[in-house]
Parts: structure tokens; sequence; C-alpha cells
């Protein structure tokens, strides 16, 4: 069985890494902080211009994607997932012009954190993804996309939603943990 599994805020802890990133720059604008701790873009929960939050991207995005933590027990779980004999397929949207090498950033990242996998997939949307899982057999996509995880549905491949604050306002099968994720596809993979 192959398993689909995406990068950031599935296997990275992007969203928390980007706003402990967030808070720290905004202490040198404002020094307002979180003003809209419900809102579905992480730039929305600050007082910052449209000017300011593509800047501050701009000039920090590969930085931080260079510097995220993986998420608690991901590790553990696709090293799991790999021992019971599923096929490890990582499918991201990283050419899409924040980062100079997407390629090379992500193969380091995924090395210095011991994540294992059978294949990486990068492409430049995430609209693209699920071209990728028809390609590739995937039996099971974990994504924290709204737009992967609906057009998944839509092409009959089962997914699973890793929860974020952007992706509250559809219904889905949404997971919150790799313990989760794990027992999910093993129910699944049966």
């Amino acid at each position: 069985m192959n398993i689909g599994i995406d990068i950031d805020n599935v296997i990275s802890d992007y969203d928390n890494c980007f706003i402990q990133e967030c808070l720290q720059h905004d202490k040198t604008l404002r020094n307002s902080g979180i003003i809209n701790k419900n809102s579905a873009n992480i730039f929305g929960m600050f007082d910052w211009t449209p000017e300011e939050a593509d800047c501050f991207y701009r000039n920090n995005a590969e930085r931080i994607a260079t510097n995220l933590k993986p998420v608690q027990h991901s590790k553990e779980y696709i090293d799991k997932l790999k021992a019971d004999g599923y096929k490890i397929i990582i499918i991201t949207a990283r050419y899409n012009g924040d980062y100079t090498d997407p390629h090379t950033l992500t193969k380091t990242w995924l090395f210095e954190n011991h994540i294992y996998y059978d294949k990486l997939i990068i492409t430049k949307t995430t609209s693209e993804k699920v071209e990728k899982c028809l390609e590739n057999n995937i039996n099971i996509m974990i994504d924290d996309s709204k737009t992967v995880y609906l057009d998944c549905i839509k092409n009959n491949i089962l997914a699973l939603l890793m929860d974020t604050i952007g992706n509250r306002d559809i219904n889905a099968t949404r997971v919150h943990s790799w313990k989760e994720i794990y027992d999910r596809v093993v129910i699944h993979g049966k």
C-alpha cells in the first residue's frame, strides 16, 4: 500500500515554527503580538500591512523551512508504517518560488531529521499533488491542504486532513496526531 505524505504541517511543525518567527519579528515592528488568534491566515494574526507580511515572508521563508522541527512522533510513526510494509511517498508543493533550491533544501531537511521515505515528489502547486497521487497509485494521502484533501476525495483516494487553524472550515476526516494517522492507516490498510 502506498502512503502519500505532505511535509509542512504534517511532518514538519510549520505553522507553530512560523508563528514563533513572526512573534520575534513583530517585536521589531510594533510589538503588538497576536491580535487575532483565530485568523485562518498566520499573517492575519498580526497587525501587519500586506507589504510588511510579504517582505517578512520573502526574506525569511527559506531560513524558516531549513530550521523547522518535526511534528511530534512523525519520525516514529513513519518508521512504523515502513516496518509494517507501507511504501512512503512524500509529496510536497515546494517548487513555488519560495526557495532557491527546493529539492536540496527538502532532501537535506529530511536527512537531518532522519525521516524515511521511498520517494520524494516536489510539485509547483498543491493542485498538482492529486495528479502525482494518481500517477504513483497512492492509497492514502495525508495533507493539511483543503484543496489536496478535496481533490483526493473527488478522485477516490482516501485522504486524511491534518488539523490546522487554516482548514477547519470544511467537513473532513481529520487527524490531530501521528498516532491517529497511524491507527487510521492501519485500519484502512487491512
